[in-house]
């Protein structure tokens, strides 16, 4: 829908990404079928001067009631955090506002907010990642200025892992799914029950 809008009006993506503060990458993003979070939505409602609603209702598919979350962590700087996310862990910012203190940042289908508000509880924010390749990303992450704490590794729940900690001591963990993920999680699960018994 963002696609046929902007074409209706003769605008660019660029000139849409001016218009809206939001990066050319997040509207071809957006344009390509990816969820939008709620403040880029806000921006395309507030440039195409449309209820926020209507973007909202055309951006569900089918029946899915559940769309997605994106974590709010409580950062210490707005500005040091988005700079950590771009350069360390290869997100793009999307939404860095001064007034209040908050960034949206974004790498492929990830979204990941942060803010001042809450600037005390910085450092105990917990946000799970999924990615494609966990490997891929740990090596990508190998060669970068980092903090790691434990290893790498295949876990009982029936993930492959990793775990590091942003800027602000916010754990990231980096996961994908074992092939074996349901059997892992039922053998588990009958260790735990049997335990119980």
């Amino acid at each position: 829908m963002i696609k046929e809008i902007r074409t209706s009006k003769g605008w660019t993506q660029e000139q849409l990404a001016q218009f809206s503060g939001l990066s050319i990458r997040t509207i071809q993003r957006i344009e390509r079928g990816h969820n939008a979070g709620l403040e880029s939505l806000k921006c395309l409602a507030a440039v195409f001067d449309m209820d926020l609603s209507e973007l909202q209702n055309e951006s569900c598919t089918g029946s899915e009631l559940f769309l997605g979350a994106d974590p709010i962590l409580p950062v210490k700087s707005v500005n040091e955090t988005a700079k950590f996310y771009k350069e360390a862990l290869g997100f793009e910012i999307e939404i860095l506002w001064n007034t209040p203190p908050y960034a949206v940042v974004a790498r492929d289908r990830t979204i990941i907010e942060f803010g001042e508000g809450r600037k005390e509880y910085a450092g105990t924010g917990v946000c799970v990642i999924f990615v494609n390749d966990v490997d891929a990303v740990y090596k990508e992450y190998s060669d970068k200025d980092v903090e790691f704490f434990g290893d790498i590794a295949n876990r009982d729940y029936g993930s492959r892992d990793f775990r590091i900690k942003d800027n602000n001591g916010n754990v990231l963990i980096f996961s994908s799914p074992l092939i074996n993920q349901k059997e892992l999680i039922d053998a588990g699960n009958s260790v735990k029950r049997k335990a119980v018994s």
